[in-house]
C-alpha cells in the first residue's frame, strides 16, 4: 500500500532519529511507498538535510519536510497545522494514498480529514495521553481560560479520533483499558508498541568502553557512577535524583553523577538548589547528540529516572530505559509510570522505588552494588526481544496486515 505518514516532530530531532525514522524505515520494507510529512527545526535542517536525503534513497520513502514555526505560541502552532492540512491534501491528490498513519494528536486531526476525503485507512499512533501530558509538563495551565479552552477542544477531538480510527497504537498495556473508555471501539484494534531501542546502535558496554567514556568525561575510572539521561522538567524530579546521590555519597566516597541532557543551564540551577557545594565537583554534565550517547552511557553503573506519577503517566514508555538495557545498564525508577514496573520485574532489570520517601531512597542507595550487578550481557539479551527495533517492526507489520 501507499502510506502517508504525518508527524509534527522533526526527523532530524533526537526523537526523530531514535523513535520515528527507525520505525518508518521498517514500515517501508513491507509497503509500496511511504510519504513522510515532518516539521524540521531550521538549524538541524540546514546541517542534516543532505545526509538524511542520502540515507532515505535506500528505502521506498519520500520526505516532504516543512519548516517548524518557532515561537508565536498558539498562532505558530495554528499556522503549522494549516500547512499540515495543505501538504497532506496535496500529497493525497498526487498519490493513491491507502493508509494515513499519524503520530500524535495534531497530525491525527489531519489524518482523519484525509480518511474522509480519500477513504484511506487511518492509523492513530496515539503515543501517550498527550492532552493531559501538556498539563503535567506545564504547557497548559488550567487556571487560564485560553489553556482550558485548548484542553477541552483536544479532549473532545481525542474521543472523535479514537472512535473513527481504524487502528490505535499505544505505548503501554496499562493504558489500553483507558483508551477504550476514551472512545476506542475494541481491543482488537489496539496494538501496544513500547518505545524501543536500536540494539545495533547501542552496543554492549565493555570494561574498555567504561574506562574510555570516563576518561573523556573527566570521571575517575574507579568511581561508582549514578547516571541520568534526557530532558530536564518539573515532571522529572531531579530533586529526588540529587537526594539519592547525596545518600549514595555517604555510603561510598567514590560516588559520582553523570547527567546527559541538552538542558544544561536549567540543570545547573537545580544543582545549586539541591546539592551541597562540596558535591558539585562530583557532578559531570554533558550535552550529546543521539549518535554520541552510545559512547557515553558506558560511563554509568546505574541509570536513575524518577518521574511524577500522574494520570497521564499510565501511557508513558521510557526510551531511555530501553537504550540503557541495550548497553547493559540497569535502572532505578519509581513505580506508577506505564509498564515500567512489570518490565523491570520481568527482566530483573533494576530497582523499583515504590515510595520516593527518604526511607525508599535510602534503601535504593544501600543496594547500589546489587542493582549494578543486574546489568551486563544478560540484561541486553533478555530485553532485546521485547524492547528492540525488530520487535517494534514486527508489531507495525502486524498492524498493517490487519488493515488489509
Amino acid at each position: 500500500m501507499t502510506v502517508l505518514y504525518i508527524t509534527y516532530d522533526g526527523l532530524l530531532d533526537p526523537l526523530g532519529s531514535s523513535q520515528i525514522l527507525p520505525y518508518v524505515k521498517g514500515i517501508s520494507k513491507h509497503q509500496d511507498e511511504v510519504v513522510i510529512v515532518s516539521f524540521e527545526k531550521s538549524e538541524r535542517f540546514l546541517y542534516g538535510k543532505n545526509a538524511l536525503l542520502s540515507d532515505l534513497q535506500n528505502y521506498s520513502i519520500k520526505w516532504k519536510p516543512l519548516p517548524f514555526t518557532k515561537g508565536l505560541g498558539f498562532i505558530g502552532k495554528s499556522w503549522d497545522l494549516c500547512r499540515m492540512y495543505i501538504m497532506a491534501l496535496t500529497i493525497a491528490r498526487k498519490h493513491n494514498i491507502e493508509v494515513v498513519h499519524t503520530r500524535g494528536h495534531q497530525p491525527a486531526l489531519v489524518g482523519l480529514f484525509i480518511k474522509h476525503l480519500t477513504k484511506a485507512k487511518f492509523i492513530f499512533d496515539f503515543r501517550g495521553l498527550w492532552v493531559d501530558e501538556r498539563v503535567d509538563k506545564g504547557g497548559w495551565d488550567l487556571n487560564y481560560f485560553f489553556h482550558r479552552l485548548q484542553y477541552r477542544f483536544f479532549k473532545r477531538a481525542e474521543r472523535k479520533l479514537l472512535i473513527q480510527s481504524d487502528h490505535v497504537i499505544v505505548l503501554t498495556h496499562k493504558v489500553v483499558n483507558e483508551i477504550i473508555k476514551l472512545g476506542a471501539t475494541k481491543k482488537s484494534n489496539i496494538t501496544v508498541i513500547p518505545c524501543c531501542a536500536n540494539y545495533n546502535h547501542f552496543h554492549l558496554s565493555t570494561e574498555t568502553d567504561k574506562i574510555d567514556a570516563r576518561i573523556s568525561l573527566g570521571i575517575p575510572t574507579d568511581a561508582f557512577v549514578l547516571g541520568y539521561l534526557g530532558s530536564i522538567g518539573k515532571m522529572y524530579m531531579l530533586d529526588k535524583f540529587f537526594q539519592l546521590f547525596v545518600m549514595a555519597t555517604k555510603n561510598r566516597a567514590n560516588c559520582h553523577a553523570l547527567l546527559i541532557t541538552p538542558d544544561t543551564d536549567r540543570l545547573k540551577q537545580l544543582m545549586n538548589r539541591h546539592l551541597p557545594q562540596n558535591l558539585l565537583q562530583r557532578v559531570h554534565i554533558k550535552s550529546a547528540t543521539h549518535d554520541q550517547v552510545p559512547n557515553l552511557l558506558p560511563a554509568m553503573d546505574v541509570m536513575v529516572s524518577f518521574i511524577t506519577s500522574t494520570y497521564a503517566r499510565m501511557g508513558a514508555s521510557l526510551t531511555k530505559m530501553a537504550e540503557c538495557f541495550a548497553v547493559g545498564i540497569p535502572v532505578v525508577v519509581n513505580s506508577g509510570v506505564g509498564d515500567v514496573k512489570q518490565t523491570i520485574d520481568r527482566l530483573d532489570g533494576g530497582w523499583i522505588v515504590d515510595s520516593l520517601s527518604e526511607d525508599g531512597l535510602m534503601e535504593a542507595a544501600q543496594n547500589l552494588d546489587i542493582i549494578s550487578a543486574k546489568g551486563g550481557g544478560r540484561l541486553r539479551d533478555v530485553s532485546r526481544p521485547i524492547l528492540g527495533l525488530d520487535f517494534a517492526a514486527k508489531c507495525y507489520q502486524s498492524v498493517y496486515e490487519k488493515l488489509v
